[in-house]
């Protein structure tokens, strides 16, 4: 169902158009914690730090793909809200045309240097097979998470955030069923975790495209909607290229916290990577808001109604506040056992090769010692999270309006920002502090992109009063 988001009280317009994004968000972080569950308890802790090392690398590019779909997306969202259905599917048209040409360029470059990439980061070889394996395979497979992006964003740029509900939900189910299938019944590893994340996008993404083309008019296209000059693309760049350097941006900063995490032993590091799926799961509400205030801002602001792009902005900070202390309790309460969900009884405690009881009661209680670690690293970084937890909600709003307004720079200034924080954290926080250092690394970056985000908003703000 096309949804006008220019009309109607913004509070109730936002959330009636959030709910269905938080719940594919619910459906969405639920998988993921199972895909990474499943590989900690029926593979090994190491495969699961092999799994958690890639978040950086595979976040610089599907960020990346994120960036340009939600870029697009909200070009689209302008034109429908400027009520110019020929330039909606222009847009379409010019979008599609966009992500064919970065799926087989991002492709055919991320297979080459996945290897090259996990030994520059210091992977351990205790844990790089498992690291390396699941890379290849999900680089392989990108144009499936390309396709589910592009076809979501333009949906949701025309209102529809019930549809790519619907496929999200199902894509869930059933990488949760390949993941139980390939990794528990028949033993792929990581390898069965990636093929099984890779097929569930591919299938939602054929079927959420052959259902839209049926069901919604805006895209029925013909080829003339596709014939669109150099000028058009650009017009469509010039948003979705600024988001796509700043997710990117943002994950060089992830990278470089993770080859400092390297550091450490691969149970600190699987502590870490069960940690930031909780952590996901405790910031998907605010992300959804986020999604949501991008293409209510888009619309209005293609409407040319600044004073309910304002209301809208401001309603929907309250909102995401009060979900922020809700998260924050929840997530320091539940951090243990949600964390047992990815360690199986025993883990980790292989004595192969040991021959004797002895040196199998050694093992285990390496394994025990290693078990232990993994719990307190993950229990010290949520506790630090949730902490810090309001300045990431309000990233997500403060950058999707600029975004939705069409300002990308500061967004993407935001990112660089990040980025030298990140760095400059990295690179001497871990020395004196320890672990604690590793996870100050994300919170002081939260902190400074946060502040920078929320001047560059009410500049504008004040700019579009005084005009």
């Amino acid at each position: 169902m096309v949804t006008d988001l220019t009309k109607g009280s913004p509070a109730r317009v936002i959330l009636l158009y959030s709910l269905p994004i938080i719940l594919g968000n619910v459906f969405q972080q639920v998988y993921n914690l199972v895909d990474t569950a499943i590989v900690g308890r029926f593979v090994s802790y190491q495969a699961l730090a092999g799994v958690g090392i890639t978040n950086g690398m595979t976040f610089f590019v599907l960020g990346f793909v994120l960036g340009v779909t939600s870029g697009l997306g909200i070009c689209t969202a302008q034109y429908f809200g400027a009520g110019d259905k020929a330039g909606v599917k222009r847009s379409i048209a010019a979008s599609i045309e966009i992500c064919v040409a970065m799926g087989i360029v991002l492709t055919l470059a991320t297979v080459l240097l996945c290897g090259p990439l996990l030994r520059l980061i210091g992977t351990g070889p205790e844990i790089f097979g498992y690291a390396y394996d699941y890379l290849l395979l999900i680089f392989a497979g990108l144009f499936a998470n390309v396709a589910y992006n592009l076809i979501a964003c333009i949906l949701r740029a025309l209102g529809d955030s019930r549809t790519p509900l619907v496929f999200l939900i199902f894509s869930s189910v059933l990488n949760v069923g390949l993941d139980l299938l390939l990794v528990a019944s028949l033993g792929w590893g990581v390898k069965g975790a990636a093929a099984a994340t890779i097929a569930s996008q591919l299938l939602s993404a054929v079927l959420c495209f052959a259902y839209s083309f049926r069901r919604f008019p805006e895209m029925k296209l013909s080829r003339e909607d596709f014939r669109v000059g150099w000028g058009f693309i650009w017009e469509h760049l010039r948003l979705a290229l600024p988001m796509a350097f700043q997710f990117s941006i943002t994950a060089i900063g992830i990278v470089l916290l993770q080859a400092a995490l390297n550091a450490f032993p691969p149970a600190w590091i699987a502590g870490f990577t069960a940690a930031n799926k909780v952590q996901n799961i405790g910031a998907l509400v605010s992300i959804s808001f986020g999604v949501a205030i991008a293409n209510y801002v888009g619309q209005n602001y293609g409407a040319g109604d600044m004073l309910r792009v304002r209301r809208g902005v401001n309603v929907t900070l309250l909102m995401t506040m009060a979900v922020c202390i809700v998260s924050s309790t929840l997530m320091v309460v539940f951090a243990e056992p949600v964390t047992s969900l990815f360690v199986a009884d025993g883990a980790g405690a292989m004595g192969a090769g040991l021959g004797d009881a002895a040196g199998a009661a050694g093992a285990a209680g390496g394994a025990s010692s290693a078990i232990a670690d993994l719990f307190e690293a993950s229990r010290e970084y949520l506790v630090i999270s949730a902490i810090f937890f309001p300045f990431l909600f309000v990233i997500f709003i403060y950058r999707n309006a600029l975004q939705g307004v069409g300002r990308p720079f500061w967004p993407l200034m935001a990112g660089v920002l990040e980025l030298l924080i990140r760095a400059v954290a990295a690179a001497t926080l871990p020395q004196r502090f320890g672990y604690n250092g590793i996870v100050l690394i994300d919170v002081l970056a939260w902190v400074g992109a946060a502040v920078l985000l929320a001047i560059c908003y009410y500049s504008w703000l004040r700019r579009c009063r005084a005009a």
